[in-house]
């Protein structure tokens, strides 16, 4: 009886740490954030985008979570007018004139350091994609 329980007790830890490992552990990859793509490459009028980072550790995150922006996120740009952009990627021309727009997605170098936590100073890596007002 004290052998069966034991056996219990360890297979029920193992399977425990198992599932933890293949739940969160492997969300963080263990290298550095080297490039950011975003498909569609290009739309016209709104899509959601959804940005791909590709870590020095082989590791590929799809969505990342990223900082979406019309242009840099960084620069204030009262002279463009602004279009509609999600947190997640879903961005609209809204009542921008006609012509291309820059989207781009941003994400910190750094995978242990959150979006919000994204400044100016932050390491990061950008990503562009198009967006056509008609």
């Amino acid at each position: 009886m004290h052998k069966t329980f034991l056996l219990l007790s360890w297979t029920t830890t193992l399977l425990v740490a198992w599932l933890i490992a293949a739940c969160g552990a492997n969300h963080i990859p263990n290298g550095q954030l080297q490039s950011v793509t975003i498909s569609p490459a290009s739309a016209s009028g709104q899509a959601e985008f959804t940005a791909t980072g590709f870590y020095s550790d082989g590791s590929k995150v799809k969505p990342l979570p990223a900082l979406w922006s019309d242009n840099n996120p960084w620069v204030g740009n009262n002279i463009l007018p602004k279009i509609n952009v999600g947190a997640n990627g879903r961005i609209s021309c809204g009542s921008a004139p006609a012509g291309p727009y820059t989207i781009e997605a941003t994400a910190p170098v750094d995978p242990h350091v959150p979006v919000s936590q994204l400044g100016p100073n932050t390491p990061q890596v950008h990503g562009t994609a198009q967006l056509t007002c008609p």
